[in-house]
């Protein structure tokens, strides 16, 4: 198992659970998560409150490691081959999380556990994350993978902002580094791709 421990002394939100009460935003959202377990989703095993923290258990695959560190062992980036595999089980975590009323907010490889013997993918830290609503004016999340119309209006909707993170992601799997690295950057949304990368179907 792995172990988290959550700060009371931490700014986040609470949320009401029926059966539970109120519960920190990351534990909550862990808990609904679970409701219906998903294979694609790190399984929170029990959780208790101490006087300053919440003590949280959680599943821990092995071997494992997250995707960050895996793509650093692998050269920096995964064949195109390995990242369909990847992306196909975050889309389908992605899906879940959607279908249980869960945005996550802070899609990334290192929020995404890889088993390196069998490749099965596990979506986790939702501590970014909150309920699904109908729009956004607060950011939460990691700023090099929110998407630029936060940065232009101020807000942004859960759908569009999950696929740009995604997006970056992918990007970032396949060809070693992020494909936008400042604000300007992402605004202007001048993406590069390397020729080593195979040709997209048309549409």
């Amino acid at each position: 198992v792995a172990i988290k421990y959550v700060s009371k002394m931490m700014p986040y939100g609470k949320l009401q659970l029926t059966g539970y009460g109120w519960l920190p935003i990351e534990i909550a959202l862990m808990v609904l998560a679970n409701a219906n377990p998903c294979t694609k989703i790190l399984k929170i095993l029990d959780w208790y409150e101490e006087p300053k923290r919440y003590v949280v258990i959680l599943e821990q695959p092995e071997p494992c490691m997250d995707l960050e560190e895996f793509s650093s062992k692998q050269g920096g980036r995964l064949t195109e081959v390995e990242a369909r595999i990847v992306m196909f089980q975050l889309m389908e975590a992605l899906q879940y999380c959607k279908s249980q009323g869960i945005l996550h907010r802070d899609v990334k490889p290192e929020n995404i556990l890889i088993q390196t013997d069998t490749y099965h993918v596990k979506l986790f830290d939702f501590g970014c994350g909150d309920l699904i609503k109908e729009y956004y004016n607060e950011f939460a999340g990691t700023r090099k993978y929110a998407p630029p119309e936060w940065f232009t209006q101020g807000q942004y909707l859960a759908d569009p902002a999950t696929v740009w993170s995604v997006g970056v992601t992918l990007y970032r799997l396949v060809c070693g580094c992020l494909p936008f690295e400042t604000t300007e950057e992402t605004i202007i949304c001048y993406l590069f791709l390397p020729e080593s990368l195979s040709q997209g179907k048309e549409l």
